[in-house]
């Protein structure tokens, strides 16, 4: 049910307008025993048609503001703009009404200070106007705000889960353990070090599946990890270069690196005859920048885009700035902004 209705408006203008002339006669100080009844019905009955001009003029005005200036794009100007208008077209539709209506404002005694007194006593109410008028649209947008908490929190919780399924997948798990199978009757040692390596990867990602964001230090250390992993893997024919440029405090949602360097590995030939290049570094634009050489598989390989996705969404929940993906003729790049303490 809507608040503000034209029936709702006209009715509390009545309810304002009764007790108007009663609350002006104490403010100047007189005596109820000096109040005439047909003063006071005359006196409330301009008051009321004021407030039923007010009440419109502003739906108007609310109607207009609502489609160039909304409550949630910018509350502060909104509020201005409210503000003004209030001040400007009250003393306007109140200077009219009392030409029109109220034959004793013609007096010279209530030229000036009448109008000065009757329009600041209306202001006052031409404030609470404005109020009533945009209850609608500021409970709506209360709603509004509710209900986009709920479903971003619905969609991070499903991004977590995403990422957590998409570390431990069993393909993930296959391909390392094939490696590290090889390794333990070749090389022991090494598939010692793969090993360590691999349960701190996994180390990392249980521990931080509940955090929305980490240090981009300890994702950096987590990603050497896997690129140790990868090296190994692919004969050291993937070529990573990180320069953060002494930006390692920034945040990062967790494992949003290595689904990157995952998606890459995925799509692109990696053989003894083409190494995979990749860099990460921050842009000047204060982005984490994340760049693969494109060199496709010659079997195509099909794309769900879940990662990407994954990643958006995450970001989506916690900051309004946007991932910026990109696809060249040579290169992919994905840029992820730096949330530094969001």
């Amino acid at each position: 049910m809507r608040v503000n209705t034209f029936r709702n408006r006209v009715l509390l203008a009545l309810v304002f307008a009764v007790p108007s002339y009663t609350l002006l006669y104490l403010i100047r100080g007189y005596e109820f025993t000096q109040m005439e009844l047909y003063a006071h019905a005359t006196y409330s009955g301009i008051v009321f048609l004021i407030l039923v001009g007010l009440f419109e003029c502003h739906t108007y005005k609310s109607s207009l503001l609502d489609k160039k200036s909304t409550w949630r794009a910018n509350p502060a100007r909104r509020v201005l703009l409210e503000s003004l208008f209030t001040v400007i077209v009250t003393p306007i539709i109140v200077s009219l009404f009392m030409f029109i209506l109220y034959e004793q404002i013609w007096k010279l005694g209530l030229w000036i200070p009448g109008l000065i007194e009757y329009n600041l006593f209306a202001l006052v109410f031409s404030f609470l106007v404005a109020v009533f008028v945009n209850v609608d649209v500021l409970i709506e947008e209360w709603k509004r705000s509710i209900l986009k908490n709920e479903v971003l929190e619905k969609e991070n919780m499903k991004a977590k889960l995403g990422a957590l399924q998409a570390q431990v997948s069993p393909h993930f798990l296959f391909n390392n353990f094939n490696v590290l199978s090889a390794l333990i009757s070749v090389d022991p040692d090494l598939a010692r070090k793969y090993l360590e390596a691999l349960s701190e990867i996994y180390r990392y990602i249980l521990n931080n599946k509940n955090e929305e964001l980490v240090d981009l230090s300890e994702e950096i250390s987590f990603i050497r990890k896997y690129l140790f992993l990868l090296g190994i893997r692919f004969n050291d024919q993937i070529n990573c270069e990180i320069d953060l440029s002494g930006n390692a405090h920034t945040k990062i949602p967790p494992a949003t690196l290595q689904i990157l360097i995952e998606n890459a590995v995925k799509h692109n030939e990696i053989s003894g005859r083409r190494s995979l290049d990749i860099s990460i570094k921050i842009s000047k634009d204060g982005f984490l920048e994340v760049r693969n050489k494109l060199q496709p598989k010659s079997s195509s390989v099909h794309s769900t885009g879940v990662g990407l996705k994954n990643i958006e969404e995450r970001y989506h929940f916690l900051t309004d700035r946007t991932v910026e993906i990109s696809k060249g003729k040579t290169e992919f790049t994905v840029k992820l902004p730096l949330l530094d303490h969001e």
